[in-house]
């Protein structure tokens, strides 16, 4: 597979009250799900009694946290971005992971625009997380 066939374009935009952010990232395609980190969080016992239902949970999560970025709630969209924490551990996902823990520094200190921007990309990386799953 060639470097242009490994890679998309995921375009979106969120709109507040104030402005309309253009969330259009392209993406190159990776594993999305860390092995090793899966099995560790396993092997605590904490175990999603359904994948499947963890990541439609994610998927949930991500569309309530859009809403708080057009709503400006920073406490809400900061408790949010500590639910797909905890979700992206239990399915394994460093780039959601990783994304989560970016997204809850910027609620803090209200950098909707960033999140929003960030909150995009993460709907492709549950994409590639599902894909995985599948």
């Amino acid at each position: 597979m060639d470097a242009s066939s490994n890679a998309k374009v995921q375009p979106g935009k969120i709109v507040t009250r104030i402005d309309e952010i253009d969330t259009t990232i392209e993406v190159r395609f990776s594993d999305p799900v860390d092995p090793v980190m899966l099995s560790q969080f396993l092997s605590l016992g904490e175990v999603a009694a359904d994948q499947l239902d963890q990541l439609a949970e994610v998927g949930h999560t991500l569309k309530n946290a859009q809403r708080c970025v057009t709503t400006a709630d920073k406490s809400a969209l900061d408790a949010l971005a500590q639910q797909l924490t905890h979700s992206a551990l239990k399915i394994g996902a460093p780039k959601l992971l990783s994304s989560a823990i970016e997204i809850q520094g910027l609620a803090r200190i209200g950098d909707f625009r960033t999140a929003a921007e960030l909150l995009g990309r993460m709907e492709v990386e549950l994409v590639e997380v599902r894909a995985h799953y599948s």
